[in-house]
């Protein structure tokens, strides 16, 4: 019986076969055929993200691959319909940023199954009984987490409590910025007085300090997990009268231009900046890797980064 998801496949899989031949209108004997690199594309909660996923797909046809870009909304289940999408298609490899680190193992299977290896970039997936696990390209969020904290906290010495803007909830970069700034916190005698799940969003970093507007004066600290929430934390700050790294001093992990923007004006003291540039080409190389030697299994990258304060840079590692 065909229903509605199968006629939804079929139209995905239509779109892309028209989006293959259009891009490689000249590509007539099939030993000339460039390998497909299938890049799941997931909504971006900031410039940074943005910024990350054009790299990404210039840095592959950079590479020698053919592109097939899918854009979806940020749910698990969006990012899933897209990857058996292009396991159906039979691109070469597949990349995607997993919205979450579980709920993947039947996907995964399915593209053991077609022989077909994925590779998550900048976030990775949980370990399971299967041993079904793609290669991840990202970065060492705790180092660098542990190191942002403590470069903060030495900067501006501790005064008054520390607000957490969590990211997504079980995703692999918000746990592990939460680990990392955690053991710089305990190593100073310190624990967060609030964490509150932001999802990465903008709008819920401006949300979130708006509910503590009456518990305001007990932070000194905000550690935004991404951008996006620091952005919205600046917002409301600057709107209510309250002055960024005198009031309140706030730490960010990204480094986006709109965030380095404020990080160059004083409004945001430290900066957990990730290396997007290195991230694209690594993760390219890896999707090349992939296809050379599909039986190495779950291997693992980790991409530079650096913590910016007050001009000066540190290596994170």
């Amino acid at each position: 019986m065909i229903t509605r998801k199968s006629i939804a496949a079929i139209t995905i899989i239509c779109i892309l076969s028209a989006c293959l031949t259009l891009a490689r209108p000249n590509a007539v004997q099939p030993a000339a055929q460039q390998p497909v690199l299938g890049i799941v594309s997931t909504s971006a909660e900031d410039d940074r993200q943005e910024a990350q996923a054009d790299m990404l797909i210039e840095a592959a046809e950079q590479g020698g691959f053919d592109v097939l870009s899918m854009p979806v909304e940020r749910t698990q289940e969006a990012q899933i319909e897209a990857i058996r999408a292009l396991i159906a298609y039979q691109a070469d490899v597949i990349a995607f940023t997993p919205i979450v680190e579980s709920g993947w193992d039947s996907v995964l299977q399915e593209a053991a199954d077609a022989a077909i290896p994925l590779i998550t970039v900048g976030k990775s997936l949980r370990r399971t009984d299967s041993g079904l696990a793609p290669r991840y390209v990202g970065f060492d969020y705790a180092t660098l987490a542990e190191q942002a904290a403590r470069t903060l906290l030495q900067e501006h010495p501790p005064q008054r409590g520390i607000l957490e803007l969590y990211g997504t909830l079980n995703a692999s970069d918000a746990r592990e910025i939460a680990r990392g700034c955690r053991l710089a916190f305990s190593r100073a005698g310190l624990s967060v007085t609030y964490s509150v799940c932001g999802d990465g969003m903008r709008a819920r970093g401006y949300e979130i300090l708006s509910q503590l507007q009456d518990h305001l004066d007990e932070i000194g600290y905000i550690f935004a997990h991404n951008d996006a929430m620091a952005l919205g934390a600046v917002d409301y700050l600057r709107e209510h009268g309250l002055t960024p790294g005198r009031d309140v001093c706030v730490c960010a992990f990204g480094g986006g231009d709109e965030l380095m923007a404020l990080f160059d004006a004083g409004a945001v003291q430290v900066v957990g900046r990730l290396d997007d540039a290195e991230l694209a080409a690594r993760a390219v190389s890896a999707a090349k890797q992939a296809i050379q030697t599909p039986a190495a299994g779950a291997q693992a990258t980790f991409v530079s980064c650096r913590v910016l304060e007050g001009g000066a840079a540190r290596e994170a590692g």
